[in-house]
């Protein structure tokens, strides 16, 4: 009899391996599809977030992008490159290649006559004056312009992320600062720098809500720091941005999508349905 043609066999586990990998691929790509919806657009690094009373406004490494709802993202006209961007009490600020611009309602914006270079870090104080992290300096303006300085040395160095609270009636005031290199760092009053947590950081948000609390955005997720230690919130996602709004707290994570928390600690995620 003539020899029949031998059939090549997969050894069977090495078949059982090959499709538990495409199943694996496909259930990945619906995942990742679905954790896409709602998510800010594009890859450009996140930069820095304001939230407004008409929606927020998102600082990248292309621009800056508004939305009105934490889910559609659109680009805002007039900002090319890198834009930090910081709010607080309904103000928010921008600074790129085109100096530095207040606005209130993401739509117009006003110029701040200084010349910053390339900033580092950007926040606005309660009182509406802005805060600017250079290479060796902390700069303070106002809509006039810089109205003074606030030295680096002997501090933090690589500046991502600053925040300030002041005191109006006493006029003491408290700025921490930090980086992925440098961790975070207070100055108090008139007072010298001092590195108070070696953790890479990200994001620094004063609590307006509880004087001696603040949130700090972390490779590891949010977590809430002050008289205590600081510990882990429910949100423990790599957090790029947070921003704060009449008692409520924001978070851009790093799978770019907009999370928030009525107490800083237990977080939803915004989705274009709402739930």
């Amino acid at each position: 009899m003539p020899s029949r043609p031998l059939r090549r066999r997969w050894p069977l586990g090495l078949a059982g391996l090959l499709g538990f990998l495409l199943l694996a691929s496909v259930v990945t790509a619906v995942v990742s599809s679905r954790r896409l919806e709602g998510s800010v657009p594009g890859r450009a690094a996140i930069l820095g977030l304001a939230a407004l009373p008409g929606g927020f406004l998102l600082g990248t490494s292309d621009g800056v992008l508004s939305s009105t709802d934490g889910v559609t993202w659109e680009r805002v006209p007039g900002f090319e490159g890198e834009t930090l961007v910081a709010g607080s009490g309904g103000t928010a600020a921008a600074a790129g290649s085109r100096g530095v611009s207040i606005t209130t309602d993401l739509v117009s914006f006003r110029q701040v006559p200084a010349d910053l270079g390339r900033p580092s870090a950007l926040t606005v104080a309660p009182g509406g004056s802005l805060l600017v992290a250079q290479p060796e300096q902390l700069v303070v303006l106002q809509e006039r312009g810089p109205v003074s300085t606030i030295s680096l040395e002997d501090g933090p160095t690589g500046i991502l992320s600053i925040a300030i609270r002041e005191d109006g009636a006493s006029r003491d005031r408290t700025i921490l600062a930090g980086g992925l290199s440098s961790g975070l760092w207070r100055l108090e009053g008139e007072g010298g720098w001092q590195k108070i947590l070696g953790t890479p950081i990200r994001a620094i948000l004063m609590d307006p809500a509880h004087p001696e609390r603040y949130l700090i955005g972390t490779a590891g997720g949010v977590l809430t720091a002050g008289p205590t230690a600081p510990e882990f919130t429910e949100l423990r996602l790599g957090v790029e941005a947070l921003a704060e709004f009449e008692g409520r707290y924001y978070a851009i994570t790093a799978d770019r999508l907009l999370y928030e928390s009525a107490d800083g600690l237990a977080w939803t995620v915004r989705t274009p349905s709402g739930e």
